[in-house]
């Protein structure tokens, strides 16, 4: 579903930016090969500041990389030009982010913010709100709150049924449980996995919790100062672990 090969994003120090000397250019991702199959939930691990969130902005398209090419299920999704080609890869790649509070539009009930990506996309949307909310644990009725009047957690519920909306191949879930206690941490993953279960749904875990990674995931990957340092493949019995 997804594979890069020598990906690699480079930007320049601010203080010596005007010099544009090579020398002062760092690479925030450096020849970084991944690949994610079908359904899997590949772990992305490692300390701040060490490239995770680069390297999903570059697989969300945001930014353009320097060297490497991005493919997702199979097409060649380096450079595309066309807002129509864009539209089609951003319905088979959504992102939930690690703030999801930001993430929501204050003004907006519910059932607007959910239901959002359908109708960018022109998919029929109405009484969706609702399902789409028992899916991620949360009460249907709640179609009419507005996001102050959510926790933490059930924020990161609306941003993970806001993100699945739309029904997409990949989810690229960026640190969805650092700022949440052990409990709802907890809640939020069971139910990523539920949705993993029920619509083979591959996932890109990004967390500085390797003890985390380890139980949910199916394979990681570690990473420092923007290049991949070490992969592991099937993590054995991860999945049987955690819903014990």
């Amino acid at each position: 579903m997804i594979e890069t090969k020598n990906l690699t994003k480079r930007f320049y120090s601010r203080n010596r930016l005007w010099q544009n000397k090579l020398e002062d250019r760092f690479a925030a991702c450096e020849n970084v090969n991944i690949c994610i199959t079908e359904g899997e939930i590949f772990g992305l691990v490692g300390e701040s500041g060490c490239g995770k969130s680069t390297l999903a902005k570059l697989l969300l398209l945001l930014l353009e990389p320097c060297e490497g090419e991005i493919r997702i299920d199979g097409q060649d999704v380096t450079r595309l030009n066309s807002s129509r080609q864009l539209m089609e890869v951003r319905r088979k790649i959504q992102y939930v982010p690690q703030n999801s509070g930001s993430s929501l539009n204050p003004q907006m009930t519910l059932e607007r913010i959910i239901t959002e990506p359908m109708r960018n996309f022109g998919l029929p949307w109405k009484q969706k709100a609702a399902e789409l909310l028992e899916i991620v644990g949360l009460l249907p009725e709640w179609t009419i709150k507005r996001p102050a009047q959510l926790s933490g957690g059930q924020k990161q519920r609306v941003a993970i049924a806001r993100a699945i909306s739309i029904n997409p191949k990949i989810l690229v879930l960026d640190e969805v449980t650092s700022n949440l206690d052990v409990i709802t941490s907890n809640g939020i993953i069971k139910k990523l996995r539920e949705i993993n279960d029920d619509y083979k749904t591959s996932m890109l875990f990004i967390s500085h919790d390797i003890n985390l990674v380890d139980r949910f995931c199916h394979s990681k990957a570690v990473m420092k100062e923007g290049k991949i340092i070490e992969e592991t493949e099937e993590t054995t019995g991860c999945v049987q672990k955690f819903r014990r």
